[in-house]
């Protein structure tokens, strides 16, 4: 798989420091942001193909914004009590997936899944 450009809104410094010292080489141009504005900016500038984006940063309602406004973004949700109905509600807005913030195995084998079915939807699509 080629490089993926991603955009990772959290309110925890320590995570994206956590996904580029992972093994996962596959990560490229990891731009953290801090809000649903910043998010807007940099999704265009870097052309993410992924956004991981915690919950504790956005609303849902900002969430299913951010999907529409930008379709070819598969948007993962991350939470550090992720439960069912925040799946639910996270699906619902237009994401991909919702997981535990701290399981970065999840986060990072979502990054290989949705991404490539994002990428084939648009190409199908244009």
């Amino acid at each position: 798989m080629p490089p993926v450009r991603v955009v990772i809104a959290s309110p925890v410094a320590a995570l994206p420091k956590i996904l580029l010292k992972s093994s996962y080489r596959e990560l490229q141009n990891l731009t953290p942001v801090h809000a649903a504005a910043e998010i807007r900016t940099a999704v265009p500038q870097l052309r993410a193909q992924l956004a991981i984006v915690d919950l504790e940063v956005v609303t849902f309602s900002e969430l299913a914004d951010l999907c529409k406004e930008f379709p070819s973004t598969a948007f993962v949700c991350i939470h550090r009590l992720a439960d069912d109905t925040m799946w639910t509600q996270a699906l619902a807005a237009g994401a991909v997936d919702c997981c535990l913030s701290a399981d970065l195995r999840r986060i990072l084998e979502n990054a290989d899944r949705y991404v490539a079915i994002k990428q084939a939807e648009t190409s199908t699509a244009a």
